[in-house]
């Protein structure tokens, strides 16, 4: 007697083979809609240029150094309010160590709303009052924002990073 072919046999076994490669599939597509998402959310940053803040490191030390030395005070609001169209005022004051306002300092800020930190604003300060630096921007979301300011006075660098919460409606 001759053993009957086993073709049906090998048949059954095919889909069992393709589950591995299915899966496979099915995590490459998971992982790549994640990261197809993740690249496009606002929500989401990465720090800029991270190898060179780390490589300027010592540098970074040395101006929290300075910024010590100098004893500048930057106040914010702790409110801030936009319009209707966006448009919000920020009002910084400038003063010394004694607490006498900074005049003729030279001030810009890079700002952004906590909860989209990939979407930067730029800002230049202009001297409203002896002591008192405005600027005006737009802006596109509420909620607390983060204000990197960079300035100069009398020959000196000095930096600082202030918070404040944005409001909508004009009442702060």
């Amino acid at each position: 007697m001759t053993p009957l072919p086993q073709p049906a046999r090998s048949r059954a076994r095919l889909p069992w083979a393709l589950v591995p490669v299915a899966l496979l599939l099915s995590s490459a597509v998971g992982v790549g809609s994640m990261a197809f998402v993740a690249a496009r959310d606002p929500h989401f940053a990465t720090e800029p240029d991270y190898y060179q803040k780390a490589i300027r490191w010592d540098q970074t030390q040395a101006q929290a150094a300075t910024n010590q030395r100098l004893g500048y005070a930057l106040k914010l609001p702790a409110k801030l309010a936009a319009d209707d169209h966006g448009r919000v005022t920020i009002e910084l004051a400038l003063s010394d160590r004694q607490g006498r306002p900074v005049s003729g300092a030279q001030l810009g800020a890079r700002a952004f709303a906590n909860a989209y930190s990939g979407d930067f604003v730029g800002m230049q300060f202009t001297e409203a009052a002896p002591g008192v630096y405005r600027a005006l921007i737009s802006v596109h979301h509420i909620g607390q924002w983060v204000f990197g300011i960079t300035g100069s006075a009398g020959g000196e660098h000095f930096t600082a990073e202030l918070r404040s919460d944005l409001v909508s409606g004009g009442a702060a």
